[in-house]
């Protein structure tokens, strides 16, 4: 995830909300701490998705399972 990130000079906010190019693991799992998918209706949802989560998941090229395909 660091090399995407210097690749695409992207920074996810650290834990004191600045941003950051080296996240340690431990810090990119915690930000997902709170997303939730859900299904409501028949179809699923993902709840509390903030637009640092969608570049984390970009760079991690996950973007099916949080339905952002």
């Amino acid at each position: 995830m660091r090399q995407r990130l210097e690749e695409t000079a992207s920074s996810p906010p650290n834990q004191k909300g600045r941003p950051t190019q080296r996240p340690t693991l431990r810090w990119v799992f915690q930000l997902f701490l709170w997303v939730r998918l859900v299904v409501l209706e028949g179809r699923p949802r993902v709840l509390n998705l903030a637009p640092h989560h969608e570049t984390a998941v970009r760079l991690l090229g996950a973007q099916r399972y949080y339905l952002l395909e």
